[in-house]
């Protein structure tokens, strides 16, 4: 699938494309619209597009500056310019900032044509490129994995677990086998290290099972980030310089955003300029808690004072909670408080709930 995202201050235009582009020959999926760049440069973290189509002239940030955006931050994304005669010279100058190529407004259903042509040489691309490291995933990436927790190298961990390629294996059609197979590799390393084998088969099996029940890509994508750097950071200490100013920061944006089914913790650390490897042990060292379980907890009470009021429904509950998928939602809730949110609502109604 080929996720597409649009960006254009024009609504005609924008309509244009979504009613004329032949979606399906592409595998496409439109994954969202914006009118600004700004308001694009907001949705890529969110919404992880492949391509971006955005007209190059707009109010404010231009597409030559967005281009210059995903340069830095997403390199595996692809731009399309829609740009008018005039600026035909400064839309050639944007092939160097990473464009892939520029499309002449009007736009003609010969322009579409060429249009979708490109689209599915890119879907085509990204499809060989997900399977030639599929292909390498038990080889390579394997070692690399298990050197990084045998050296405690937070370095690779941060390189891999922040990478666009780590969030396109997550979001694919794969995703569970992927989270299974890093989970596996993380068990490997444990008996390496003379943990009992009865112990590591029963741990094993009860990891698989939780990320299994795990909803949601980011969720997902945050419980095995959550178990690689519990182990590559246990046993050490973070220098006490910055270390009081990076937990306040956290603290601080963790309560303004965990209500976000967006929020993750690579948003974090980017959003903070540290590695993620950093910030996991300075948080720990500091709370007790890993980053994961102290967000967990937040939403868990956020839902439980939710569920007090009625008006709200278990689905909106779960969403202003932090998660979108309201039947992970309940079993999480189930697992933390050992009741269902329809049957917490029910005690509480009842006045039967005491500071659980």
């Amino acid at each position: 699938m080929l996720k597409i995202l649009l960006v254009d201050d024009e609504q005609f235009t924008t309509e244009g494309l979504i009613s004329m582009l032949d979606w399906e020959r592409f595998d496409g999926r439109l994954v969202g619209t914006a009118t600004s760049g700004e308001d694009a440069a907001k949705l890529i973290d969110k919404l992880l597009p492949d391509v971006i189509i955005s007209d190059i002239k707009m109010n404010g940030m231009t597409g030559i500056d967005l281009a210059g955006i995903i340069r830095r931050k997403r390199e595996s994304m692809r731009l399309i310019l829609l740009t008018a005669h005039g600026e035909f010279e400064y839309a050639r100058k944007a092939l160097q900032f990473g464009v892939v190529d520029y499309i002449l407004k009007p736009i003609t259903r010969e322009k579409i044509n060429h249009l979708n042509e490109l689209l599915v040489k890119l879907h085509v691309q990204k499809e060989q490129h997900r399977n030639s490291y599929l292909f390498a995933w038990d080889n390579q990436l394997k070692e690399d994995l298990l050197n990084a927790l045998r050296n405690k190298d937070c370095d690779f961990a941060d390189q891999f677990f922040q990478s666009a390629l780590f969030e396109e294996l997550m979001s694919g059609e794969d995703c569970n086998a992927i989270g299974v197979q890093l989970i596996d590799y993380l068990y490997q390393y444990l008996s390496e290290i003379n943990v009992s084998p009865k112990a590591l088969n029963h741990s094993r099996n009860e990891t698989i099972n939780a990320f299994l029940d795990t909803g949601g890509r980011q969720h997902k994508m945050d419980f095995i980030i959550t178990k690689y750097y519990d182990l590559i950071t246990s046993g050490t200490d973070p220098a006490p310089s910055h270390a009081d100013a990076i937990t306040s920061f956290a603290l601080k944006y963790i309560k303004d955003h965990y209500m976000d089914p967006e929020f993750n913790l690579s948003g974090l650390a980017y959003s903070m300029n540290v590695s993620l490897s950093h910030l996991s042990t300075v948080f720990k060292h500091a709370t007790g808690n890993n980053l994961s379980t102290y967000v967990t907890e937040l939403r868990m009470e956020r839902a439980k004072t939710l569920l007090s009021d009625l008006h709200y429904s278990i689905t909106e509950t779960a969403q202003m909670s932090g998660y979108n998928d309201a039947k992970y939602f309940s079993k999480l809730f189930k697992k933390r408080t050992g009741r269902t949110p329809g049957e917490y609502r029910n005690l509480l109604i009842q006045g039967g709930i005491h500071g659980i």
